[in-house]
């Protein structure tokens, strides 16, 4: 793996662990194993370069493994649901049925904000059938499976979010968000790097 995408990837996880406490770094590259001689050693014998060959290959790391170990702290199982309602991507919408989808979107977030996560996931389904091509139903459909963790049939929605409108920051979040609970840390980087926030390799975020 480049080592410039392994200490991308070792802030990242160092971010998520400050930002989200689910996340734990352990060790992650050794520190080099060749130790510079001394002057005075080094007047008094040459260095043999066939031992210097075998010494570099065998700091090199093996495998992506190698490279990055983390701690699987805050990880879980993926969700095997059926897939989620999608909604007809051939459907009409007329004004009638846009201002129905609209009532059952402000009905689901107020069911978010009361902590009824199912009832909320119900509404935004029935705001998306209405609906469907509106990105923002699906994007906030996804992040109510997120706090159900349910990471999959987030990454479902965000995926659709995103056909509809790549410019919306708010799939590419909680697609990133999803990503790192199934522990696929390169997958959540990559999403947060999308838009939004933007990850600028050095341990920060940009807005």
């Amino acid at each position: 793996m480049d080592p410039r995408k392994v200490n991308e990837l070792r802030a990242f996880v160092n971010m998520c662990k400050q930002d989200l406490s689910v996340l734990h770094t352990e060790e992650m590259l050794p520190p080099a194993t060749q130790k510079a001689k001394s002057e005075e050693n080094a007047k008094e014998e040459k260095p043999n370069s066939k031992k210097v060959e075998e010494d570099l290959k065998a700091d090199e790391p093996s495998s992506e493994e190698s490279d990055l170990e983390i701690d699987k702290e805050g990880v879980i199982e993926p969700d095997t649901d059926a897939p989620q309602e999608m909604g007809g991507e051939n459907a009409e919408i007329t004004e009638e049925i846009m201002d129905q989808a609209n009532d059952k979107k402000v009905a689901a977030i107020a069911a978010l904000n009361d902590g009824e996560l199912q009832k909320a996931i119900d509404l935004f389904t029935d705001a998306i059938k209405l609906n469907p091509r509106l990105a923002v139903l699906y994007a906030k459909r996804a992040s109510v499976f997120v706090k159900l963790q349910k990471p999959n049939a987030a990454i479902r929605d965000c995926d659709r979010a995103i056909d509809i409108n790549p410019d919306s920051a708010q799939p590419h979040k909680w697609q990133g968000k999803a990503h790192r609970l199934l522990g696929h840390w390169e997958e959540a980087r990559n999403a947060w790097n999308g838009r939004g926030h933007a990850w600028n390799g050095r341990n920060a975020w940009t807005q």
